[in-house]
């Protein structure tokens, strides 16, 4: 991907994309993000964790990307959130460096990722954090053992019905954050146990990646 006008230092990408897309960061979540790269580089030949490895790039497609989960949820609170194939922790391991109380929940099924992210939560001092080794289907069958307020999914999953089925592993009230690229436009999406409550779409700052993430509340 080419940058468009894109500043030269990670720490500017972060910064001025952030106050782009009307999030305000603060020096302690800027210093983790940027600590979290630096990481995912160093470990990424060993794991395999993503296939951008410009440093640059990387601060738009993942830790812009996944900031974008707040123009639909500002306010997370203390919330427990679960992120669904967490991967090398995004958008998850970004919204606890953001957000300060979260309760957070990363399910991979990849173990190598799941040594990565332990090693990026102590490197990053986020406490109240829980790792899922784990795929998806055996969490479905014992819902009581996270009952979360938001999942968020990025990218993951396609399938409706097997996006609907997550509803048992949310509290009621709780929230979806579906986050997508420009395919997602032509998706029929219905989804029984959800409704429609937010969405927020454009391109990510200094690219022409378009990002889509919409936001349902359990029935």
């Amino acid at each position: 991907m080419t940058l468009l006008s894109a500043p030269n230092d990670q720490r500017e990408i972060i910064c001025l994309g952030s106050q782009q897309l009307g999030i305000s960061l603060t020096y302690d979540a800027v210093h983790r993000m940027l600590r979290h790269l630096q990481l995912v580089q160093n470990w990424n030949s060993r794991v395999n964790l993503t296939a951008v490895t410009d440093a640059r790039e990387m601060a738009v497609l993942h830790f812009l990307d996944s900031l974008t989960v707040l123009k639909v949820l500002p306010c997370l609170g203390s919330s427990r959130v679960l992120d669904i194939g967490t991967g090398a922790g995004f958008p998850g391991v970004v919204l606890g460096s953001v957000m300060d109380g979260l309760d957070l929940m990363l399910l991979d099924r990849n173990p190598a990722k799941i040594v990565f992210l332990k090693y990026v939560i102590r490197e990053l001092a986020l406490s109240r954090v829980r790792f899922l080794h784990m795929a998806l289907g055996p969490l479905l069958r014992e819902p009581d053992a996270v009952s979360c307020d938001v999942i968020v999914s990025r990218a993951f999953l396609s399938d409706a019905g097997l996006m609907d089925s997550l509803h048992v592993l949310l509290r009621p009230g709780g929230h979806l954050a579906r986050m997508t690229g420009p395919l997602s436009l032509d998706e029929p999406f219905e989804l029984e146990h959800f409704q429609l409550e937010n969405s927020w779409e454009g391109t990510l700052p200094f690219s022409t990646r378009f990002r889509r993430v919409v936001l349902y509340k359990k029935l």
